[in-house]
Order: C-alpha cells, then sequence, then structure tokens
C-alpha cells in the first residue's frame, strides 16, 4: 500500500509542514518526524502533523507508534478516509500480535457511535437542537396565551426529544474525551505487578495493543487491556496516549 501525504496540497501554506513533507520525501524519517512533531502544538495544523507522523512511523516501520498517531489524528477528523485506510493496514501487518479483550458495551458504543464524530461537531448539533426546540418553545408559549387548553404541538415533543438525545450524546463524547487510553509503542512490554522491573510479570502486551490507563507512578503508568481484564503496571516510553486530555 503506497502512504501517501493528503495534506500535501495544504503544504504551500504552511512552509513546516512543506519541510516536513521534503524531508519525508527524500527518506529524512527522522528529521521529518522532528519537524511534524513542532506543528502539534498548532490548532489548525494538529490534524495534518498526526497524520504525517503516522505516515513517517510505517515507513520508519514502527507499526504501533503508527497506529497511535493515527488514533489522535481520527480524534481530530473521524471523517477522513485516507486515516481510516491506513489503520486498516496497520491493523492488519499487526495481525494477532496485538492483545484484545472482548469489548465491554461501551467499547461497542464508543466505536459505533462516539467515534463517529467530534465533540464540536457534537456540540454544534445540540445547540442547533436547542434552538429548534427554543422556537417551537415560543410557538406553544404564544398559542397557550391565546387557549388555555391548548396541547403542546408534535414539533415541540420532538425537538424536545431530539435535543436530549443529542445533548446526552455530547455528554458522552465529553466524557469518554477524559478517559485515558493508549497505544502500545514497544515491540513487546511485560506488565507487571508494581511499578519497577524487579516486580513479577504477569502478561506480555505486544505492539499495537491498546490500553485504558488507571494510574501513574513517577516512569510508570497502571493499565489494563481495553475491554477489561487484567491490570498492572508497565513504562511510559512503552505507551503512546491517545485520549484523555480532554476533547481539544
Amino acid at each position: 500500500m503506497c502512504f501517501l501525504l493528503s495534506v500535501t496540497a495544504l503544504a504551500s501554506s504552511n512552509p513546516v509542514l512543506e519541510s516536513g513533507i521534503n524531508a519525508f520525501q527524500q527518506g529524512q524519517y527522522d528529521k521529518a518526524k522532528e519537524i511534524f512533531s513542532n506543528l502539534l502544538n498548532e490548532p489548525g495544523w494538529k490534524f495534518a502533523a498526526l497524520y504525517n507522523l503516522g505516515n513517517t512511523a510505517v515507513r520508519q516501520k514502527r507499526l504501533g507508534e503508527a497506529l497511535g498517531f493515527y488514533t489522535r489524528a481520527m480524534h481530530q477528523n473521524p471523517h477522513d478516509r485516507d486515516t481510516q485506510e491506513n489503520i486498516k493496514f496497520v491493523l492488519s501487518n499487526l495481525g494477532s500480535r496485538r492483545l484484545t479483550s472482548p469489548p465491554s458495551n461501551f467499547d461497542i458504543f464508543r466505536n459505533q457511535v462516539l467515534d463517529r464524530f467530534t465533540f464540536g461537531e457534537g456540540l454544534a448539533v445540540s445547540l442547533m437542537a436547542s434552538l429548534f426546540f427554543l422556537f417551537n418553545l415560543l410557538r406553544f408559549a404564544r398559542l397557550k396565551r391565546n387557549e388555555n387548553d391548548a396541547l403542546p404541538s408534535t414539533a415541540l415533543i420532538s425537538s424536545f426529544v431530539l435535543l436530549v438525545f443529542l445533548s446526552s450524546l455530547s455528554s458522552c463524547k465529553l466524557i469518554d474525551s477524559y478517559i485515558g487510553r493508549g497505544t502500545i509503542i514497544s515491540d513487546h512490554v511485560d506488565l507487571r505487578s508494581g511499578p519497577n522491573e524487579s516486580n513479577a510479570s504477569m502478561l506480555e502486551v505486544a505492539e499495537g495493543s491498546e490500553v485504558r490507563v488507571h494510574d501513574v507512578d513517577h516512569d510508570w503508568v497502571q493499565v489494563s487491556l481495553s475491554g477489561g481484564g487484567l491490570m498492572g503496571w508497565i513504562p511510559k516510553t512503552s505507551l503512546m496516549m491517545t485520549s484523555g486530555g480532554g476533547p481539544f
């Protein structure tokens, strides 16, 4: 599969991005990674930076790292087809090495619903629904003044139900964005019973596995496999955080 830089057309408007793409095309992947990383703090270019960091990691055969960058890019733009296809490519190459647990009901809901829109999109649609509800509420109040026995219209009831539904989705999206998750970027890492190399290894977790982060102790993080299962400690350096910092 050929990894194309879908943001090349935008490079002319950002000299930093352009220099990163040039380094990438010349096979200077370490340099390209450093340049793209400089764009991560610029909100307008964060998606482009993450997408290209994922492409760079693929060329360096760091598939776990690539998956982490692509996952973070999907949080920025869940509708990008290139990123979706690249994730499928990386997962197929990681194969059965990734450790997975049977997904919980919330994980299924997150994958099938919450991951398909951004918090900003959910907030915007909820705002539109609230305006629609307010419009119908004012119409009903005006009608009620003229007819004391007037009943709520179908439009008013429907707009209220829609508002509650969309607001609930946005709230779930907001809560989910603060749940710490990450991707294993080391070839493999031992899940230990405590935050120290001297603690017993309970399980070996392979590159690309998704974990949920529960606690931090200096250079160690306490994690469990997504969906539940055994909980233990791994070094921070073996993990790329993909969520947990909020919606933005």
